[in-house]
């Protein structure tokens, strides 16, 4: 029989996934993905204590081309709790996250990504705000965004005032009040969380034109973790995949504009 490590992802939710070895002895590998409360539909969010989205089924597609004895767990763990602990080398790997620098610094991503993200300023109707690309024009506005996140080096260094948020729900939540101008995120996740809030709504959301970051979101694996071979497997499946019809149904069952 088969030996197989279990790999434990943390999520900006929490997802695992256990891969074979040829060891003796089965291996844990800990990897992290992010919380409920830090749900990212379509890319991933918790249902019936199940994890869901995009990304799961993305790995699970990538994890059958890996090869046979694959077996999926899911763990949450709080987003900037995951990079914590891929600092200190207490869990193996981390997703979906984009690179930067200084994540590169303790963390080895593998570089076939798993799907794009692209961020917009989104606005609130409360706010008559226009937006021709140039961030220096909304210096007087304060932006919503989630503490921890990283929206790319133009934003970085426009060093606007940003609002540090917990979650999308939040964001979408003060928009619709009329208690926020604008908020940065990915606006595939909009239709979820307008739908979630439900009721009359006293404002509307408009999503500014042109997007501000897009970037490949990845698995990216501790460098002070156990299993840096595991980089290069998961490099070769995801590659595998996406030259598939499969990856693009997979797209295009979550992605509205895919």
């Amino acid at each position: 029989m088969s030996v197989k490590a279990t790999l434990y992802l943390v999520l900006c939710c929490w997802l695992s996934v256990a891969l074979p070895t040829h060891a003796k002895q089965a291996d844990t590998l800990i990897i992290n993905i992010a919380n409920p409360i830090q749900a990212y539909p379509p890319y991933h969010w918790q249902e019936n204590g199940e994890i869901k989205g995009l990304v799961p089924d993305i790995l699970e597609a990538a994890a059958a081309i890996a090869g046979d004895n694959i077996e999926i767990n899911y763990v949450p763990v709080p987003w900037l709790r995951m990079f914590s602990l891929a600092q200190n080398g207490d869990i193996d790997a981390i997703l979906p996250v984009s690179f930067n620098q200084e994540r590169a610094n303790y963390l080895h991503f593998v570089p076939e990504s798993i799907v794009m993200e692209r961020m917009n300023l989104v606005s609130s109707s409360a706010f008559n705000i226009d937006f021709n690309g140039d961030l220096s024009a909304l210096s007087g506005y304060q932006v919503a965004g989630i503490t921890g996140y990283y929206y790319g080096e133009a934003y970085t260094q426009a060093n606007l005032k940003t609002l540090g948020l917990a979650n999308e729900e939040e964001q979408v939540a003060m928009l619709l009040a009329g208690k926020a101008p604008l908020a940065l995120m990915d606006t595939n996740i909009l239709p979820y969380y307008v739908n979630k809030l439900g009721g009359e709504r006293e404002h509307q959301i408009r999503i500014l034109e042109p997007h501000l970051y897009e970037a490949p979101l990845h698995l990216a694996f501790a460098k002070n973790g156990r299993y840096p071979e595991f980089v290069e497997r998961f490099n070769v499946a995801l590659a595998k995949l996406k030259s598939t019809p499969d990856y693009q149904n997979i797209l295009q069952t979550y992605l509205s504009q895919e």
